[in-house]
C-alpha cells in the first residue's frame, strides 16, 4: 500500500492538515506492521499515540460540554443538567462502539499498515482496532497542532457529529452501566444490583487488556473486554443488557400468547377471566435474590409459580393453568370416546327333542290261550 498516495483522502475526511505527514502515518501504523517489515527503528507503531488521543478526547469532550451546556453568571455556571448526566454524555461519546462508527462511516481503517497475518484476518473491521485508530488520530492531531486544544475540539466535534448529541432539547444520554442498574431497579423487575467483578488482566503494561464480569445475584450475565476497568465495565454492562432485554422481551412474548389462550379459553367455556394474585416474596429471596410467587386460579383450579420477576412468575402460572386445563380435557375427551362393553342378547337356543328311545322290552305279554285249553277240572 502506497500510503503516502492517500494522504489527502484521509486528511479531508477527518477534517485536518498535517504539518508533520510522519505523525499521521504513525497514527495508522500497527505494531503487527513494524514487526512484521523489521523497520522498528524507523517506524514506530501508533500505540503511543493511542494513549495521548484516550487523555485528549476526554478534554475535548468535556469542552464540548462545558460549551454546549453550560452558561456563565453572576454565581458561577448554569445548566440544566447534574454530575450525573455530564457523565453519561461523555461515557456515550468515548463509548468504543461509538469511535468505531466514526471510523466505519469514513472509511478509514482500510488505510491501516499492518502485518500481513492481521490483513489475513481482516483485524481492522474489529470494533477495538477502530476505536484504537481514533485515538491515534486524536493523539497525532494534538501533538503536530502543539497541544492546541481548539483544533482538536474542532476534529472531534466534526468526526463524533456531537450535535446529534446535544441539538434540541435536553436529553439524558444513559451510559450502559446507568442504563442497567435503573434496569435490575425497576420495580417490576426489582433485581439485585450489578456487581462488576474482575475475570483476567493481560498484555504489557502499556497496553493492558482487562475482562471483567457483571454478576447479578448470584448469576453472571455477561463478561467484557477494554483497555481499562472502565471500558471492560462499560462492554459488560452493554452485553448484560442485550442478554435481559432478549430473555424479557422472550417472557413478555410468552405472558401474553399465554394469557391470550386462557382468555380465549375462559370465552370459549362461558367462564369468567384468570385470576392472578401476589403472593410475595418465597422464603429464598434474600438481598441478593429476589423470588416472587404469583397464583393462578380460574375453573376452580389453583397453581402457583415462581420466579426472579414477577411477570416471569405470571406467564410461567399462566402457561401451567394451561397445561392442567388441556391434561382435564384431554381425559374427559378419552372418557366420552370410551366404546360401552357390548350387550349380549339371549337367545333362546332350541333344544331338538330327543327321540324317544324305543321300548327296551315290550310289556311282558300276557300267555296266550290255547283255543281249546280246558280248565283242568278237579
Amino acid at each position: 500500500m502506497n500510503f503516502n498516495k492517500n494522504i489527502p483522502e484521509i486528511e479531508k475526511k477527518i477534517g485536518y492538515t498535517f504539518k508533520d505527514k510522519s505523525l499521521l502515518r504513525q497514527a495508522f501504523t500497527r505494531s503487527s506492521y513494524c514487526n512484521e517489515h523489521k523497520v522498528r527503528e524507523k517506524y514506530i507503531s501508533n500505540e503511543v499515540l493511542e494513549f495521548f488521543g484516550d487523555s485528549v478526547l476526554s478534554t475535548a469532550i468535556v469542552s464540548l460540554m462545558t460549551k454546549e451546556k453550560t452558561r456563565r453568571y453572576e454565581h458561577g455556571i448554569y445548566t440544566e443538567l447534574d454530575e450525573g448526566d455530564f457523565s453519561n454524555i461523555r461515557s456515550k461519546l468515548s463509548d468504543k462502539r461509538n469511535l468505531s462508527l466514526s471510523m466505519q462511516r469514513l472509511g478509514l481503517q482500510r488505510h491501516l499498515l499492518m502485518g500481513e497475518g492481521d490483513s489475513k484476518l481482516g483485524v481492522e473491521n474489529e470494533p477495538s482496532v477502530m476505536e484504537d485508530l481514533f485515538e491515534s488520530i486524536i493523539g497525532a492531531i494534538y501533538i503536530d497542532c502543539g497541544m492546541d486544544m481548539s483544533r482538536v475540539i474542532k476534529v472531534v466535534s466534526g468526526m463524533l457529529d456531537v450535535s446529534v448529541y446535544f441539538s434540541g432539547r435536553t436529553e439524558v444520554i444513559q451510559s450502559y452501566k446507568n442504563a442497567l442498574q435503573e434496569w435490575c431497579a425497576d420495580k417490576k423487575r426489582r433485581l439485585p444490583a450489578p456487581i462488576y467483578i474482575t475475570v483476567s488482566e493481560s498484555g504489557p503494561d502499556h497496553k493492558r487488556i482487562f475482562e471483567r464480569a457483571v454478576k447479578i445475584g448470584e448469576r453472571i450475565v455477561a463478561v467484557g473486554t477494554g483497555k481499562n476497568q472502565k471500558a471492560a465495565d462499560s462492554a459488560a454492562a452493554e452485553a448484560a443488557l442485550d442478554i435481559l432485554k432478549s430473555e424479557d422481551k422472550t417472557t413478555c412474548e410468552a405472558r401474553i400468547e399465554a394469557l391470550g389462550e386462557l382468555r380465549a379459553y375462559a370465552a370459549k367455556n362461558k367462564q369468567p377471566s384468570p385470576e392472578f394474585r401476589d403472593l410475595g416474596e418465597s422464603a429464598r429471596s434474600n438481598a441478593n435474590l429476589r423470588e416472587y410467587i404469583i397464583e393462578c386460579r380460574f375453573m376452580g383450579k389453583s397453581v402457583t409459580a415462581t420466579a426472579q420477576s414477577k411477570q416471569q412468575a405470571r406467564a410461567i402460572a399462566a402457561s401451567e393453568m394451561l397445561a392442567e386445563l388441556k391434561k382435564a380435557d384431554a381425559a374427559k375427551a378419552r372418557t366420552a370416546i370410551k366404546p360401552s362393553a357390548p350387550t349380549r342378547t339371549k337367545r333362546k337356543l332350541s333344544v331338538a327333542k330327543k327321540p324317544s328311545s324305543a321300548k327296551k322290552s315290550e310289556k311282558a305279554a300276557s300267555p296266550k290261550k290255547t283255543p281249546h285249553q280246558h280248565k283242568k277240572h278237579l
